[in-house]
């Protein structure tokens, strides 16, 4: 161990150390995996005087694979998409199949109306449009 410049103290440990390594490395390799089994979907966010429109992008996403969800504060949405194609070609067939998972959350910019929230998906964008909670009118205040 003194070749690799360690002490005696520090060389008992190396045992550990190197399974502490070798289960990090572990670890990053499966998060790695899960990241890259759902995509992050891109989103524009826009406001205008009465709602919250946001727009993303599902391609190849089905309504019926939507799950849409909002808070006060919060748009989550996560879909899946499904699609399973078989052609026959001189006397073999072709059968492939793809799976794709989307999931976004989006932080409101104002408070929203979550029950009147309306969602349209077409062409493979998905837009929802969420009513701003109504704001009192503000009244001026004048300093004495």
């Amino acid at each position: 161990m003194q070749d690799l410049g360690l002490t005696d103290l520090e060389s008992r440990y190396m045992d550990e150390m190197q399974k502490i390594q070798q289960r990090m490395s572990e670890i990053t390799a499966e998060s790695d995996v899960n990241e890259k089994d759902v995509m992050v979907p891109l989103a524009d966010v826009k406001e205008t005087d009465t709602s919250i429109v946001v727009s993303m992008d599902l391609p190849g996403v089905d309504k019926k694979d939507v799950e849409i969800s909002v808070t006060d504060d919060e748009l989550r949405v996560s879909a899946k998409r499904q699609a399973e194609t078989e052609i026959e070609e001189k006397g073999y067939h072709k059968h492939e199949r793809s799976f794709a998972r989307f999931e976004r959350t989006v932080k409101m910019p104002v408070a929203v109306k979550g029950e009147e929230a309306k969602a349209r998906l077409a062409d493979g964008v998905l837009v929802v449009t969420l009513p701003k909670e109504t704001v009192t009118s503000r009244k001026r205040i004048t300093i004495d």
